[in-house]
């Protein structure tokens, strides 16, 4: 019996994992430490694409469509400018 509870105590900590930061056990199957919240980068999925699809692109088009329309004021000019540049910087973020 005694040798049951050492085949199931070395199974359970073999299924566990060490932070590499505050050096806590956790579970194999934690995304993140609970002690100083570390992400484990197995667990960790790629980031999603955010403002960099959402905004960028529609900010960007709708300022050059703006900009090549022959009869606008200086105003309008000067928000359609600051939209591709917001689009710009928004389509090409590093994130």
């Amino acid at each position: 019996m005694a040798e049951l509870r050492l085949v199931g105590l070395i199974r359970t900590e073999a299924m566990r994992k060490t932070c590499p930061r505050c050096e806590r056990r956790t579970s194999a199957q934690a995304a993140r430490c609970r002690g100083c919240g570390y992400r484990y980068p197995e667990k960790s999925s790629p980031r999603p694409a955010g403002l960099a699809m959402g905004a960028g692109f529609p900010l960007f088009l709708v300022g050059t469509l703006i900009l090549l329309t022959s009869d606008i004021s200086n105003r309008m000019t000067i928000a359609a400018a600051a939209m591709v540049f917001v689009g710009l910087l928004l389509f090409f973020d590093p994130r």
